[in-house]
């Protein structure tokens, strides 16, 4: 299977799992943060898909900023810089820590579908999220004048911005059907024609001008008010069929993560409808079991993350709990992979699409924000609402279009107040299985955070019975593998991580305490640190 294209605009589903090529990269785009006492002050960390973007962040933590401060900037500028995977018209999920009160919580402004549909629609849009999404997690944790993060947005756009690696790659996937609309051609096409590379400088007049419409009017105005009703003209001028019933009735909310305890941690995760987050716990349950996972050598390590992966992918519909995970590993065997028709909880091989973006941000007093935001499709439904530049989220519950690679996680020690790992994925389905690879890595094996981002990945999800796994694992483990009944396919990657570990915790107040933060070397993001 190749080609992150398959279904692209139509609403065919695509293959269970979709990866595409990417350049061969020797080493991890990785920054160790310290708190020192003399030159240096530590300010944060911060990892994400999309270097500008990744850049703007670390600059409102080097300002005094929150990590929710940062991660707002971020989001929103994403809608600039990478509008593929993430934009105005699309939404996603968050966790926030707080070590203020040691309190971790989802955020779930996961974009819905309009509530009726006008046959006229040829291209349904979902509900618009990210803009309430972000605006709720900084007035519950942010302290810098939300203003001023729509304005950073509306100059990234407006004076443009030197289109990355990430984001060249995705223009060139895209460009062919994305240019069949006036609009997304008018603003992601050179003047010759092509669509944009890595190095140009890419300007966006009118979506700096709807930034400096929400910065004069405010995000309410956006759900209720005059720029709601000029943007549902404008949508449905792109057939998205949403209506001002639509925007006037979204409401990110507030949620309380799945968590687990595990030694002195507490393990929060994503709640549904974040179906990453549910099968991550579901499958770090299996791998925690009687210590499983950090009990074996490295080819059992790789047949139970397997094993626990098609597992997980059949339960994503029932609550997190460890009884329902014991149970499912009472099917496991060592010595060989148990066919998906043998277990209990059977996957149904619903398609995901790969076209999502995380990110990690951790501030210099440990509050944590990992998020997973997404249009369901690479550059959502493939037009721009015209005289606006708000590249259109796709309606998910059509085809491979659904909230079932968004996820995350953080852990926390017990007593709640200090964070020592946290991390969000992209990639589609892929995504559960690539963080929970990392994840394990470092808080069952303990391993260190670098190690961890490097292993080789390996994912089943259940259906079809195919086990992927990345080009360079091993003949030997492959062997295996085989040995054991697995059906091997080679993938050149398996998900992008975004992970961030302070071992020792922060505001301990001493030079020995860091963060590493590391972005995946799988795709094309940064990692920083907040230092000055």
């Amino acid at each position: 299977m190749t080609g992150a294209l398959t279904g692209f605009f139509r609403d065919e589903a695509p293959p269970s799992v979709v990866w595409r090529a990417l350049e061969p990269v020797t080493g991890l785009s990785t920054k160790v943060a310290r708190v020192v006492k003399n030159d240096t002050v530590f300010f944060g960390v911060v990892a994400g898909d999309e270097p500008n973007s990744v850049q703007a962040a670390e600059k409102v933590l080097k300002s005094g900023g929150t990590a929710a401060d940062a991660a707002t900037v971020l989001a929103l500028s994403l809608a600039v810089t990478m509008p593929s995977a993430a934009s105005l018209g699309g939404g996603g999920v968050c966790l926030v820590h707080s070590p203020g009160d040691g309190k971790t919580e989802a955020l779930d402004f996961i974009a819905p579908a309009p509530e009726r549909v006008d046959r006229r629609a040829d291209r349904p849009a979902a509900v618009p999220a990210l803009l309430r999404g972000v605006a709720a997690l900084h007035a519950r944790y942010g302290a810098v004048d939300f203003r001023s993060h729509l304005g950073k947005a509306e100059q990234l756009a407006r004076f443009g911005h030197v289109v990355s690696r990430a984001s060249a790659k995705e223009f060139l996937l895209a460009a062919s059907p994305l240019f069949t609309d006036a609009a997304a051609r008018r603003v992601f096409a050179r003047s010759d024609g092509h669509p944009y590379v890595e190095g140009d400088r890419l300007v966006q007049q009118d979506l700096a001008d709807f930034f400096a419409e929400l910065r004069i009017e405010g995000v309410s105005n956006f759900y209720n008010g005059e720029i709601a009703e000029k943007f549902v003209r404008a949508a449905q001028a792109a057939g998205a069929g949403l209506t001002l019933s639509d925007m006037r009735g979204f409401r990110p909310r507030w949620r309380k993560p799945i968590q687990i305890v595990f030694r002195n941690l507490i393990l929060s995760f994503a709640p549904a409808s974040a179906g990453a987050g549910v099968a991550a716990s579901h499958m770090w349950r299996m791998l925690a079991l009687n210590d499983r996972y950090r009990g074996v050598n490295a080819s059992e390590q790789m047949h139970l993350l397997a094993e626990a992966g098609k597992r997980a992918f059949g339960m994503r519909d029932q609550p997190s709990n460890g009884t329902d995970a014991a149970a499912a590993m009472q099917s496991f065997d060592s010595a060989r992979a148990t066919a998906p028709n043998e277990l209990t909880a059977k996957a149904h091989g619903i398609s995901e699409n790969p076209s999502q973006t995380s990110f990690v941000v951790v501030d210099l007093v440990g509050q944590t924000v990992v998020c997973t935001l997404t249009n369901y499709n690479l550059f959502g439904t493939g037009r721009v609402a015209p005289g606006l530049g708000v590249v259109l989220a796709a309606a998910p519950g059509r085809g491979d279009r659904n909230a079932l690679s968004l996820g995350g996680m953080i852990a926390a020690n017990v007593e709640g107040q200090d964070v020592r790992f946290a991390a969000a994925a992209s990639g589609g389905a892929a995504a559960t299985t690539a963080l929970m690879r990392v994840a394990a890595d470092t808080l069952a094996s303990e391993k260190t955070l670098e190690r961890a981002m490097l292993g080789a990945r390996i994912h089943h999800s259940g259906a079809p019975d195919i086990t992927l796994i990345e080009q360079d694992v091993p003949d030997a483990i492959v062997a295996r593998l085989v040995r054991k009944g697995h059906r091997i396919e080679r993938a050149p990657s398996l998900g992008r991580v975004n992970a961030a570990e302070c071992p020792l915790g922060l505001g301990v107040g001493s030079e020995a305490a860091a963060c590493f933060v590391f972005a995946d070397p799988r795709g094309n993001g940064l990692a920083s640190e907040a230092e000055r």
